[in-house]
């Protein structure tokens, strides 16, 4: 398996990130979406793939706030500029575009987000061979496809080849799903996020980089995930130095390579 990190749209976290010895850097999408031409190729020339980002969309896909004019010139320049620098996976996740709108139902705004993806995303994956990848948030961020399954019926409804599934420890752990269930989404899972979900609570951090000894057995996650065949994974957690924390890192994840 292929391991990344996510550095936002930082150029210095991904030159860390390659000399620690990571596969990959995961970026942000609307921060990618905002960069000129120089800023792209300040980011591409950092020496490690940047293979996906998350954040896919700050807009609001659902509601009466949902404006398609706009969501499709953004996405536009999204995939534009994603293509370019070489992005293969885009991660779903934007609780705040993707949340029921107060006095709206959860079918209606299911069946809203069913459309931005089979009808405004979807497209325009396939016309630039990029995988979207649903992330099922936790309670506590979003009030909808809070778990796996719900991510799965979700992409199911959608229907497309561009369309699929990821896997966050961290979301998974606090809804208290079961993290062996993963190898049965093969054909589905796509991409994953790791971290270790139970950082001791002195620190007041949610997640926090993968560590020796730090109490959580990342094998418990990684080795279902790629039973499920996925072939790359990204660390998205809390910072406490970067670059003492990508260390730390690869020391446990390079067993799983």
């Amino acid at each position: 398996m292929k391991f990344g990190v996510c550095v936002g749209a930082e150029v210095d976290k991904a030159i860390i990130a390659k000399r620690a010895g990571f596969d990959f850097a995961e970026s942000h999408c609307q921060k990618i979406a905002s960069l000129g031409k120089a800023e792209l190729d300040e980011f591409k020339s950092a020496g490690i793939p940047i293979l996906s980002a998350n954040c896919f969309i700050g807009q609001k896909v659902v509601g009466p706030e949902r404006n398609l004019d706009l969501i499709n010139s953004y996405l536009n320049e999204l995939f534009e500029k994603a293509d370019y620098i070489g992005m293969r996976y885009l991660v779903f996740g934007s609780s705040g575009a993707r949340n029921v709108p107060e006095g709206q139902s959860y079918e209606k705004t299911y069946d809203e987000i069913v459309y931005f993806l089979k009808e405004c995303v979807a497209p325009k994956a396939k016309k630039y061979g990029i995988i979207i990848a649903i992330e099922p948030l936790r309670k506590a961020e979003s009030n909808i496809i809070n778990t796996v399954s719900e991510g799965a019926r979700l992409a199911k409804a959608v229907d497309s080849p561009n369309v699929k599934l990821l896997a966050d420890v961290r979301h998974m752990c606090e809804e208290g799903e079961d993290l062996s269930t993963l190898s049965s989404y093969k054909g589905l899972l796509v991409h994953a996020h790791t971290s270790n979900p139970h950082p001791p609570k002195e620190l007041d951090k949610g997640r926090i980089f993968p560590a020796p000894n730090d109490g959580f057995d990342q094998g418990s996650f990684l080795i279902p995930v790629a039973e499920a065949g996925v072939e790359q994974c990204a660390i998205e957690a809390d910072c406490i130095d970067f670059e003492t924390d990508c260390a730390k890192a690869m020391k446990v994840l390079s067993m799983y390579k």
